[in-house]
């Protein structure tokens, strides 16, 4: 007799381990995401490299970091996301093991920039996806916990690995890092697969299977000259630009903060405890700006433009003020206030201005030039270094990098808001897999009963409401409010709901 697992239903039972799980793998990921210098003075005192060849390393790492996504989505889908994260975190794990005993800087660039940086990549990407299959009615919450962990992550283990590289050298200390990143494994293993896991899988192999029974070529073509359009049109093509320029002056500095703090006669253990204090305002950041997206007049592309433009001129004026300790306390603090906060509205823009269904689309393109900004700025920093400038003057680059963002950011569409402009705490539908309705049809349909039951309200003869809304609409109404599958407030459109029948 053959022995099915159980699935995992939303908003309950397992599916509150998986959020510690997802919580535990975003704690490791905001040390290596935030407090990256670390390792980075680490390289430097091994190797005895010049900056820029150092640099090369932990760029590689950076940007595949950013841009495996598709990668984790291709295993996840030919298998599931406990085997992406466990495959991820084997990986990860060991290049940063064989990164302790390489020979030269050469050798480093496969193990840590190649290998770990697939690893952590695959990783990242699962942890992020698998709390959307285990949650639905809760989704909001189960989220903001999640990635609360990548400031918490940077803020206890920056200080942390650095007291560990000072007692037991470089090769106590990425022994170490290999130890910790081996913990995804054990995260990923609690990843069980869901029903909404398993609905989703099933959903996207029917289209697949109508869409090679009737799609010629001639109709190819031309949806994907309409969905180019969509996707690389003026507005997005801004978002893009916006994110790719903003994130090479942010990780420029992230890589090369520590460096320049010691240049300035300060300890590495200080440099450590400023990464700190970036990481836990990164995420209360994350929190409070998601929170001020959901006002209803608020607009989320002055947001967006908004923190990358008191960003840019805080780092280019930051040679002015950065010599003293308090200075570079307050640079941390505002990094990590206005650096994180982009992510929380990134979903939201995307719906803007490309429609729920180019959703997963409009967003991997977005995480590929901000990971080909990644690779980028810490290089383009130690070029500047090697070359015979100075830190202050690469982190006045990395500040008109950002500054050159915010203009993209401007330029997106503030002002010009797409969309329903009332928005509520409800969440909003991406598809329905009982019915073969697009989500647009869905959102027609709603704002069309919700139309109806307005007349109710003002209806002279007082009529109740099952006397005029149809039996049909109150059916097709119960199924959009009970769709398996659906994206936060934050993240999207918002649906308003009328509350008078």
């Amino acid at each position: 007799m053959t022995r099915h697992p159980k699935l995992t239903l939303p908003d309950q039972g397992w599916s509150w381990v998986v959020l510690f799980s997802s919580f535990g793998s975003h704690c490791i990921h905001g040390f290596f995401l935030s407090a990256i210098g670390v390792l980075q003075l680490s390289l430097l005192d091994h190797f005895r490299e010049n900056v820029l060849k150092t640099s090369w390393a932990l760029s590689i790492f950076l940007g595949l970091y950013s841009t495996t996504g598709p990668l984790a989505s291709l295993v996840a889908n030919q298998w599931s996301s406990r085997v992406a994260m466990v495959i991820g975190g084997l990986l990860v794990s060991i290049g940063h093991v064989l990164t302790a005993f390489m020979p030269n800087i050469m050798f480093v660039y496969v193990s840590l920039g190649i290998i770990s940086g697939l690893g952590m990549g695959m990783c990242y990407t699962t942890c992020v996806v698998i709390v959307g299959y285990n949650f639905e009615k809760k989704r909001n919450f189960a989220t903001g916990v999640a990635v609360s962990g990548v400031g918490i992550g940077a803020f206890a283990l920056a200080p942390l690995m650095q007291m560990i590289s000072d007692y037991f050298g470089y090769h106590g200390l990425w022994l170490l890092c290999g130890g910790l990143t081996l913990q995804f494994c054990v995260f990923g293993t609690l990843f069980f697969p869901s029903k909404l896991e398993n609905e989703r899988k099933k959903k996207a192999k029917e289209d697949a299977r109508k869409e090679q029974g009737i799609t010629g070529f001639s109709t190819t073509i031309k949806g994907f000259r309409a969905q180019y359009s969509v996707l690389f049109s003026i507005p997005l093509s801004n978002v893009y630009l916006s994110m790719f320029f903003s994130n090479l002056g942010v990780y420029l500095i992230y890589l090369h903060f520590a460096s320049y703090v010691t240049s300035v006669g300060f300890s590495k253990l200080d440099a450590a405890l400023l990464m700190s204090i970036s990481g836990i305002c990164n995420c209360i950041s994350r929190i409070l700006v998601g929170s001020a997206a959901n006002a209803n007049n608020m607009d989320e592309f002055v947001l967006f433009a908004g923190t990358f433009s008191l960003l840019g001129i805080t780092t280019v004026l930051f040679p002015f003020y950065g010599k003293t300790y308090g200075g570079q306390i307050f640079y941390m603090i505002t990094l990590g206030l206005y650096n994180g906060s982009c992510y929380s509205l990134l979903n939201s823009i995307s719906v803007m201005l490309a429609g729920v269904k180019n959703l997963a689309m409009v967003y991997g393109i977005t995480m590929l030039f901000t990971g080909v900004g990644t690779f980028i700025g810490p290089m383009l920093g130690g070029f500047i270094v090697s070359s015979g400038g100075s830190y202050d003057l690469s982190i006045a680059v990395a500040g008109v990098s950002m500054v050159i963002g915010s203009i993209f950011a401007w330029a997106s569409g503030v002002g010009e808001r797409k969309g329903i402009p009332i928005k509520h705490d409800d969440e909003m539908v991406v598809y329905d897999h009982r019915e073969s309705k697009s989500s647009d049809e869905h959102l027609m349909e709603k704002d069309k009963i919700h139309t109806e039951k307005k007349h109710v309200k003002n209806d002279s003869e007082g009529r109740d409401c099952n006397e005029i809304l149809s039996s049909k609409n109150i059916k097709d109404y119960a199924d959009l409010e009970d769709s398996p599958l659906i994206a936060s407030a934050s993240g999207g459109v918002n649906i308003q709901e009328s509350k008078e029948c």
